[in-house]
């Protein structure tokens, strides 16, 4: 039976996961259009990296200073294959500290809207806390305020809509 803890769910989902993302472009313009409007030396916080394929390749092809977090052991090693000089950490984003310092920039691709509605609220006036003046946060979610089952793991996944999340 699968967990209904994201971070469980996607450890035991590793490989599927890598599979699937690390040839997917879905989202890269909107990703590449974002680092661009950021200073090339940008210090970025990206929360669950997965294996880094393609997002942390974009975050470095645009000499942007990543710090990358994720709760999958799988998931970080083929990362720190990948990218041996990024900083990593293995957590949950709920219980990391965010490497106790602040950021230009923090991402989170696919991951805010699986976890439930107060973790989610948390999750966002943490990061608030973490970015410095006029940093920007970019995350994933649909506009309207629904729920599905994620694909790959197979939990319940929450979207809060645009205006809860403006």
């Amino acid at each position: 039976m699968t967990s209904t803890d994201s971070a469980i769910a996607y450890e035991q989902h590793a490989e599927d996961f890598l599979h699937a993302r690390d040839h997917s472009t879905i989202g890269t313009e909107v990703l590449q259009t974002w680092c661009a409007s950021l200073s090339p030396d940008a210090e970025v916080l990206e929360l669950a990296c997965g294996g880094g394929l393609p997002v942390t390749q974009i975050l470095q092809n645009a000499g942007l200073c990543v710090w990358a977090i994720d709760s999958s052991p799988t998931l970080l090693a083929q990362f720190q294959q990948r990218f041996p000089t990024i900083t990593v950490e293995c957590a949950r984003v709920q219980d990391s500290l965010f490497f106790s310092r602040s950021f230009d920039a923090v991402l989170a691709i696919g991951l805010l809207f699986l976890l439930k509605e107060s973790d989610q609220v948390d999750l966002i006036r943490r990061v608030a806390a973490r970015l410095k003046i006029g940093g920007r946060f970019l995350f994933t979610a649909p506009t309207q305020r629904c729920e599905w089952i994620d694909a790959t793991t197979g939990i319940a996944s929450y979207s809060l809509g645009q205006d809860a999340y403006a």
